[in-house]
């Protein structure tokens, strides 16, 4: 039963991680003197939200895996991203602190200049997420073999 809903985490983690990627295939740098039209910051929109939705999936991937390996979920996401950094899935717990503190950076600024420097960055760290969720395909090959 367990094992089926840490399948089903990856399988919706996977979708959010493909359609990110997707959205990062298409990305031109945020221009900060140019106005744009809702239709054209609507990219932006979804690529923000796309890169919110996955750093929170894993996130939630890595509290059922803790869960479904430990029997118990860590009290800090300090010390779940350790407990998952010793499963050799992840090798740097701060860029999951910072990929947190970005997500929620993207909420509260609207200065141009921010939100390029903001956009930009998802762009930049998008990149680690699709290392990282190759990194958990290997990993989920071996749950899916063992228990």
């Amino acid at each position: 039963m367990q094992k089926n809903l840490i399948l089903q985490q990856f399988k919706d983690l996977s979708k959010a991680v493909y359609l990110l990627k997707a959205s990062c295939r298409k990305f031109k740098p945020y221009k900060v003197r140019k106005i744009y039209t809702p239709s054209e910051l609507e990219y932006y929109d979804s690529l923000a939200f796309r890169f919110e939705k996955s750093v929170e999936l894993f996130q939630h991937f890595f509290k059922g895996i803790e869960s479904f390996l430990y029997g118990k979920v860590s009290d800090t996401l300090r010390d779940r991203l350790l407990s998952i950094q010793k499963l050799n899935i992840i090798d740097n717990i701060d860029f999951w602190i910072e990929a947190r503190l970005l997500r929620n950076k993207v909420a509260h600024d609207y200065l141009p200049e921010q939100l390029r420097d903001i956009y930009n960055e998802i762009h930049n760290k998008s990149k680690y997420l699709f290392k990282y969720l190759g990194r958990l395909e290997k990993y989920m090959k071996t749950v899916q073999s063992d228990k």
